[in-house]
């Protein structure tokens, strides 16, 4: 009962589903890899200001910074979490499901 424009409408979705997912893997990595990098620049802005704490070195300008790189890391989740993918191919998915 598949006619030929429903293999080309499902030859379609599965494209648009491959370009989601590759998508949604993409902003995934980029994710993680910002949270890493946050904990990273987080765990060195600690050692520096316990080593100014016992030893009276002055670090405030690296502290300034990652403190700096950490709040531009942080706008940049945000920046992915309101990324805005097209999920229509899911949901024309489900609508067919339903019929």
């Amino acid at each position: 009962m598949t006619t030929t424009g429903d293999g080309s409408s499902r030859e379609e979705l599965t494209t648009e589903l491959a370009t989601l997912d590759r998508q949604l893997r993409d902003l995934s990595n980029q994710w993680e890899n910002v949270e890493r990098t946050i904990t990273e620049k987080v765990r060195l802005r600690r050692e520096l200001i316990a080593r100014q704490t016992e030893s009276n070195e002055d670090h405030a300008g690296e502290i300034d910074r990652l403190q700096s790189d950490i709040y531009g890391l942080r706008d940049r989740l945000d920046q992915l979490r309101d990324s805005h993918l097209d999920f229509s191919a899911l949901y024309r998915i489900l609508q067919q499901g339903r019929t």
